[in-house]
């Protein structure tokens, strides 16, 4: 597979500045991928880790300086799962840090872990990964609008594709509707069942479950919780917590409506969108959903590459 859209950035900004690289996107978008090709180019000594394998969990535990030493580029995966995980990255990072260079990658949002201060500020750079889009390689400057549209219309992936299949690799690549609808269930399973119970202990998954299917049905609508809270029958402090659950680990997103008023756009209805847009029934949100998706992937690459803060707003007719 070629290059990621942010290969390249994490090499010449993170690495080269000598900070850690936090590459965070949905589950099975290509993190490990992207990862590995780093390594590869590297040419130098170098190493993955992942948290699912038990030597490196138990090395993690015992003596993580032997993990890192000797290396150029080392990449951890999921390491968010060990409750000491930033005392300890720190750690490496203050002590071969200017040696070593380090990417930590994972399936949940960094700022869920930043609740309590950040033992990491000042040491890391984030990336966060989209899924494929028209036009996969965005440019780092934000362009004008006639040169976004006809850079995001050249593209090997076509149209349909992306709208039937979704832009996570797996689906797309493999060209069948079938495979794409079972991985696409069995996706929601693993996140549901795995990666919400590392972020928080929920007492009844079941619930999320009916949430993140009754979420399908609200996408391109302005999002109205009262609704939701009705249709589940849960309270309305419930409902916001879960939400925030969800897109923590990249499930779905919220955009807020544009005003000059912090406030206004604050309390009124956000409207809420997928990252994997192909399991949306309503042809008509399902297009809108895909091209939200096209937009934030640029927004937060334009933030991520360091050309300013940028935020992604509707306008209401």
């Amino acid at each position: 597979m070629k290059d990621r859209y942010l290969n390249k950035l994490i090499v010449e900004d993170a690495l080269a500045s000598l900070k850690i690289a936090f590459v965070t996107g949905p589950r099975q978008v290509g993190k490990t991928t992207l990862c590995k090709q780093i390594l590869e180019q590297a040419k130098e000594k170098t190493a993955y880790y992942t948290w699912d394998d038990d030597d490196f969990r138990l090395a993690w535990l015992q003596s993580p300086k032997t993990l890192v030493e000797g290396k150029k580029i080392v990449v951890f995966d999921e390491i968010h799962k060990d409750r000491k995980w930033k005392n300890k990255l720190k750690g490496l990072f203050d002590i071969y840090g200017n040696d070593t260079n380090l990417i930590v990658s994972g399936s949940a949002r960094l700022d869920y872990f930043r609740k309590s201060g950040d033992s990491l500020q000042g040491r890391y750079f984030p990336y966060r990964l989209h899924p494929f889009t028209l036009g996969e390689t965005p440019k780092i400057k934000p362009p004008s609008q006639r040169d976004w549209f006809e850079h995001a219309t050249l593209s090997d992936i076509k149209l349909d594709d992306l709208l039937k299949l979704g832009g996570f690799p797996e689906p797309l690549m493999g060209q069948n509707l079938n495979k794409a609808t079972r991985w696409r269930n069995l996706y929601k399973e693993r996140m549901i069942k795995e990666d919400l119970r590392d972020l928080q202990n929920v007492r009844d998954l079941s619930v999320l479950d009916n949430l993140s299917l009754l979420l399908k049905t609200k996408v391109g609508g302005q999002l109205s919780y009262e609704s939701i809270r009705k249709d589940l029958s849960v309270s309305f402090e419930s409902i916001l917590r879960w939400i925030d659950l969800l897109e923590a680990v990249y499930y779905c997103y919220r955009i807020r409506p544009y005003s000059t008023k912090i406030k206004n756009s604050l309390t009124k209805e956000p409207k809420l969108f997928l990252y994997d847009w192909s399991g949306i029934e309503d042809e008509g949100a399902k297009f809108e959903n895909m091209i939200a998706g096209h937009l934030l992937k640029n927004v937060h690459l334009w933030t991520d590459g360091a050309m300013g803060d940028f935020k992604l707003f509707y306008l209401r007719d």
